[in-house]
């Protein structure tokens, strides 16, 4: 059994590295301190069976690493190990297509054994949310009109375009985007560009801000 471990913090990743040799005899945990160098090893085609990601990391993040699994088609379980508690995150990687969500404060034991469940098929998550809303499908919203200077209706921008302006809102550079999206970074100058022109805008900043005031960004808002 193969598994990736994303943890920034170099101490917390060997102390999980020991936990989880207990997985099974023979286990072989590769671990990386950064979304990033994880991106590059999955890439590279490493052959794994689970993957384990902390949420909060520098560049990109747990979430950045969900997205960037999906654009690349790969269906790997990856189960969120994280400290937070509050439902926002937890709802963020379901929504994101996370197995599980494992808060660090669990028992070893209770850590062991929500693995494994995910391993077998199944997912796990706090038990509060085991049989509520984190086993539904996460609410459609309708997709918002877009409406440029003086309500002048604008074409509404491709999904990439659309999630390289996410990605931008949440910060990350054109690099970060586009280790997470899957493309090159010409071609995140290209979308960047088209979004610029789209709402008449010369920087990141004013492009972000104009794409709330259009309404691009309200269902991103919301979830």
């Amino acid at each position: 059994m193969n598994i990736l471990l994303v943890e920034d913090h170099r101490l917390v990743a060997d102390a999980m590295k020991v936990m989880l040799t207990e997985i099974e005899p023979g286990v072989n945990i590769t671990a990386c301190y950064s979304t990033q160098h994880a991106l590059s090893t999955i890439d590279a085609g490493k052959e794994l069976d689970l993957i384990l990601t902390d949420l909060f990391m520098p560049g990109i993040d747990g979430i950045g690493l969900l997205t960037g699994l999906r654009n690349r088609g790969i269906t790997i379980p990856v189960v969120i190990v994280s400290g937070a508690t509050e439902e926002k995150y937890i709802r963020s990687a379901v929504k994101n297509g996370a197995a599980g969500f494992i808060q660090k404060t669990l028992p070893g034991a209770e850590m062991m054994a929500g693995l494994k469940q995910v391993l077998s098929g199944g997912r796990f998550f706090p038990e509060r949310y085991m049989h509520g809303s984190v086993n539904q499908e996460p609410d459609k919203h309708p997709e918002p009109a877009v409406a440029g200077h003086n309500g002048v209706s604008l074409p509404r921008p491709g999904e990439k375009q659309l999630q390289v302006l996410r990605l931008m809102a949440e910060g990350n550079s054109n690099k970060q985007i586009s280790q997470i999206v899957g493309i090159s970074e010409a071609t995140v100058k290209y979308h960047t560009s088209q979004l610029f022109k789209l709402l008449s805008v010369k920087n990141r900043t004013s492009c972000v801000r104009e794409a709330h005031n259009c309404g691009l960004l309200a269902a991103y808002d919301e979830a």
